[in-house]
């Protein structure tokens, strides 16, 4: 019988998370570079689906994320925009505390990428493509600053 991702929507076989696909992907990464090559769209992708970013680091991270697939921002270049962005003086966790963030469905999660992905080429293709879709659609998660 599945479960559902209460924040992403995510159809999950039981006694899979979200959380725990996330943390074999992260040992994916760590432990094989041709895997690695894909991180910062894994985590960013993760965290926007999971509402686990500020809202300073939405807007951020939705920056990063265009300009890493729209313009082909590199990884370390987004390392060094990071190191002077929301999260070098604000958290860049989202506060418990914090406003209830929009609800969205979402047309691509983490639990798509694991039922699909079979070697390292389709887990970077998947990762990628799960990252542009989730820049598409995270826009009610931005909150506009007048």
């Amino acid at each position: 019988m599945p479960n559902t991702c209460v924040l992403c929507n995510a159809d999950l076989p039981q006694g899979i998370t979200c959380e725990s696909i996330f943390n074999e992907f992260l040992a994916l990464e760590f432990n094989d570079p041709s895997y690695g090559r894909v991180h910062f769209l894994t985590v960013a992708s993760y965290m926007v689906q999971h509402q686990g970013y500020s809202d300073e680091m939405y807007a951020w991270i939705q920056s990063a994320l265009q300009k890493h697939l729209e313009e082909g921002y590199t990884t370390e270049l987004i390392r060094q925009d990071m190191a002077k962005g929301p999260g070098s003086t604000k958290g860049i966790r989202r506060p418990l505390d914090a406003q209830p963030l929009p609800t969205i469905s979402w047309t691509m999660t983490i639990a798509d990428v694991a039922a699909q992905l079979h070697d390292a080429e389709s887990y970077c293709k998947l990762i990628e493509q799960w990252a542009r879709t989730t820049l598409k659609e995270m826009g009610p998660l931005v909150l506009k600053k007048i």
